[in-house]
């Protein structure tokens, strides 16, 4: 018996120690929350290596929407963005293809009208035509010398127009020959309307809009009712209706034979954005900077539905070709369904990320954490998947940190405050506030950085000031003040005992400060414009700072200045240092990245793959990767073993 009970204290002190030494260890282990892979997280996984730029193993983000169309058959809708255009399949709604774009993305397109091959231009001036089966390129029409706003297929789909402020270009498709270049248009708000030899522009000129024949350029008549500015105007498909919205919140209808007015729609609170019309002409659909999408009974003169599931200004609105399916795309980043027959919402998509201001890696390099408009958004970059987005700032996030310890995310934003947040739980943890707005100056929040034992955090803001918070508690410990502009950027010396900081406008200056005592120890001087960005090498002993378009090398403990690394041809955003202190890495407005050799200063590469200004680059823990955001609304992320061990042909 005594046997018996030893037995089942030893079993019981056993599980006991299993159970202690599990919750140990779980607060040990990286609290990466798992995934079950669903069918679109598969998808959203292989999308993300779609048409990769050399180099790049995963693109984080579709980019901005910038226009959006349904194929005539209605299997397809298009949606143009900054990196591409992507076409989804409308029976799922999934991506099934991505059309590579320019060099800086598509701003509109037209499909022709038997739905096979698909129109895009934008800022690169060059027009495309894609086989919508396929993929493929069909051809390109070269003419134009400016960004091109506008293509449009006549409605038995022999030409193609496309629009810039220089003028109109139509081109006959069948033959890829350019037809005739139309100039003296320069109205901000245009549209057109082609079919066969009939060509009409509406123009917005002020409160009022022209109708012209687009060949003759003669106008036909004046349309005059708005007492604001004509923001928006669609043709209805046949070309009988105008559709014109203005600032003055309401949608006029006219004639086109007569030019008399037909109707007014009010209903909306703020400007219109966009409009279309439906197929048969009897719905129009509305987009407004309020927020909501309405529709329109065109025959029965009122409002049929108001859709109000946007939380900012709703840009691109596109109906499906019977009439069924309106999709609507806002500046918050999301792009709606909705079912026009019942009036209910039908399907959300996401990806399509607005321009991403900055990237921070967590300590493990397991999440990425992405700045974009006022949200943060985490992202398990091992599998490449959607964690969760934080939202709370009240304006954009214009620079994240990690704490280099443990998984807590500062932020900070336009909105003067910065957030701390436990990115397991995706909760609020602390809000920060002290920076103050003066007569000449503003508290926008530039720069955070946390300490690298992880328990201060340094900001600095457009008050011209830095202050040290507990990274704890989020008390204020210390003002550093020195600076005669704005404070753009920050960051910790590795030793923990110094901190760097860069600012711009007229002061132009590095200044080097004592953690612990708050006081200026050096001013490193030799920049001809404002300082964008400074880090430290990871021993300490360098100082990189860019400015207009050049990095600079300074040594750390006496302020000489060791090199100057040139080749950017615009401002140099964002600098970071591989681990092993041998490569720098500088993200800039000239859309690329740079890699250099730290000991030599020598140019070792260029990546080249996003389609607007570079707003950040940053190493991960291991050196293996390298993340890059852009105001093309992507992150990528690079194989930097693999592009160093290209030859030199790749540089």
């Amino acid at each position: 018996m005594k046997m018996k009970k030893r037995s089942i204290y030893l079993i019981l002190g056993a599980v006991f120690t299993i159970l202690i030494l599990g919750i140990v260890l779980t607060q040990f282990q990286p609290k990466t929350i798992l995934h079950e892979t669903s069918q679109h997280e598969t998808i959203l996984r292989e999308t993300s290596q779609w048409n990769l730029p050399a180099g790049a193993k995963v693109r984080i983000g579709k980019g901005s929407v910038m226009d959006m169309a349904f194929s005539d058959d209605g299997s397809v809708l298009a949606v143009a963005t900054t990196t591409g255009i992507w076409l989804y399949n409308t029976s799922t709604y999934e991506t099934h293809m991505l059309l590579k774009g320019d060099n800086y993305g598509i701003s509109s397109i037209s499909f022709s009208p038997d739905g096979q091959t698909l129109a895009g231009a934008g800022a690169d001036k060059i027009v495309y035509l894609w086989n919508v089966a396929t993929g493929k390129r069909k051809q390109s029409f070269v003419g134009h010398k400016a960004s091109i706003s506008k293509v449009l297929f006549s409605r038995d789909g022999k030409i193609l127009a496309s629009m810039s402020i220089h003028g109109t270009n139509l081109w006959d498709v069948t033959t890829g020959t350019h037809k005739k270049t139309i100039r003296g248009y320069t109205a901000q708000e245009n549209t057109l309307w082609i079919d066969g030899i009939d060509m009409m522009l509406a123009s917005g000129d002020d409160k009022d809009v022209q109708l012209s024949d687009l060949i003759t350029k003669q106008v036909k008549m004046s349309l005059t009712g708005h007492n604001k500015r004509v923001k928006s105007l669609s043709f209805s498909p046949d070309g009988q209706t105008l559709a014109s919205g203005s600032w003055d919140t309401t949608i006029r209808l006219w004639n086109v034979a007569s030019g008399t007015h037909k109707r007014t729609f009010k209903g909306h609170k703020k400007s219109i954005n966009s409009m279309v019309f439906s197929s048969d002409a009897r719905l129009l659909a509305s987009a407004s900077r309020d927020d909501t999408v309405r529709v329109w009974d065109i025959d029965a003169g009122k409002l049929k539905y108001t859709f109000n599931k946007h939380t900012a200004d709703v840009e691109h609105v596109a109906f499906s070709t019977d009439g069924k399916t309106l999709a609507s795309w806002s500046n918050d980043h999301i792009l709606h369904l909705w079912d026009i027959t019942t009036g209910k919402h039908k399907k959300t998509i996401t990806g399509h990320i607005a321009p991403i201001s900055c990237v921070s890696f967590s300590f493990d390099g397991q999440i990425l954490a992405i700045g974009a408009s006022k949200e943060v958004q985490l992202w398990d970059v091992v599998e490449v998947l959607y964690k969760k987005t934080l939202t709370g700032h009240k304006g954009s996030v214009d620079c994240i940190t990690f704490n280099p310890k443990e998984y807590t995310l500062a932020s900070g934003s336009v909105d003067e405050t910065i957030r701390l947040w436990d990115t397991n739980t995706g909760k609020l943890k602390k809000v920060i506030k002290g920076h103050v707005s003066g007569k000449d100056t503003y508290s926008t929040i530039r720069s955070v950085t946390f300490s690298p034992d992880g328990k201060s955090l340094a900001s600095s803001s457009n008050d011209r000031t830095i202050r040290l918070w507990d990274a704890a508690t989020g008390r204020h410990k210390k003002t550093i003040k020195g600076h005669t502009d704005a404070v753009r950027i920050i960051t910790f010396n590795p030793d923990g005992q110094t901190l760097a900081s860069g600012s711009g406008g007229d002061d132009k200056t590095v200044r080097l400060w004592d953690v612990v005592t708050g006081e200026h120890k050096k001013t490193i001087t030799g920049h001809t414009s404002g300082i964008s960005s400074v880090a430290f090498s990871p021993d300490g002993k360098i100082l990189a700072s860019s400015d207009q378009n050049d990095v600079k090398l300074w040594n750390t403990a006496t302020g000489e200045h060791l090199k100057t690394l040139n080749g950017h041809i615009s401002i140099v955003n964002s600098l970071s240092f591989s681990p092993d202190g041998k490569t720098l890495a500088s993200g800039s407005w000239d859309v690329t990245i740079r890699l250099w050799d730290v000991s030599t200063g020598e140019h070792e590469r260029t990546l080249r793959g996003h389609k607007h200004w570079v707003f950040s680059v940053k190493f991960s823990p291991d050196g293996q990767t390298l993340a890059s955001a852009s105001a093309d609304g992507t992150v990528l992320l690079w194989d930097i073993a693999s592009i160093m061990n290209e030859t030199d042909d790749a540089k």
